[in-house]
């Protein structure tokens, strides 16, 4: 409910926004129809999961660290597809804002490199003060690399594409394969080896196998007005 939630008031808000107050066309937001979504999406989501496969693939085959599931595989799964579902509507407005409207309208004054690392500093600060809020300050330093981390591989992956369904994708897989592997329903004899393959790796890999899967002229340094 929560998930649906933020999606029904947001979404609303970032069109008024865009219609009302800078009077532009929605399509500069790079949230492209459903039509033409599937493309970026699915390269999104593989920007991930393939880099994150081969890592932990790796580590369990040399012995790194190794995955005891807790509960039935079917349990697992059916969790997985649950949380895909839930991730969305969670991950639909938090990119439209951040990657779509702030990154849109900050590359209108600087360059879309700067605009990609501002908007990755303000997704910090969000984030960060929900976990605050709910955890204490004890989660500053690791929740504020975590979230300036992603939200400068998703403005880059923004960047690449020109789609913010490519940002949404990688969030998705990333928070459908953290949830699986990081909970109580799976136990592994080392975490910061888990972390190293399956995640890590992903963070470093995905720009650069988003070049090589959507190649295009991409604007890194003059600011692009509408």
């Amino acid at each position: 409910m929560n998930a649906v939630l933020i999606s029904a008031l947001a979404v609303p808000l970032v069109v008024v926004a865009r219609r009302r107050l800078d009077r532009r066309p929605w399509a500069g937001l790079g949230l492209d129809p459903l039509s033409r979504a599937a493309r970026p999406f699915l390269v999104g989501v593989a920007a991930f999961l393939v880099p994150s496969a081969i890592g932990l693939t790796v580590a369990l085959l040399t012995g790194w660290t190794d995955l005891r599931p807790q509960v039935p595989w079917s349990t697992i799964v059916g969790w997985a597809g649950l949380l895909v579902v839930l991730v969305f509507f969670e991950a639909l407005p938090e990119e439209l804002i951040f990657r779509g409207y702030l990154q849109r309208n900050l590359m209108t004054a600087m360059a879309p490199w700067a605009a990609a690392m501002v908007q990755a500093a303000l997704f910090t600060v969000f984030g960060v003060a929900l976990w605050v809020a709910s955890a204490g300050w004890g989660v500053l330093a690791e929740r504020g690399l975590l979230f300036f981390g992603l939200g400068v591989v998703l403005g880059l992956l923004r960047l690449q594409t020109g789609s913010v369904w490519t940002p949404i994708g990688f969030p998705l897989a990333f928070q459908g394969v953290a949830q699986s592997l990081l909970s109580d329903r799976m136990s592994t004899s080392s975490s910061d080896a888990l972390m190293l393959s399956a995640f890590v790796s992903a963070f470093v890999l995905a720009t650069t196998l988003v070049a090589f899967w959507s190649p295009r002229a991409v604007n890194w340094s003059r600011p692009e007005p509408e």
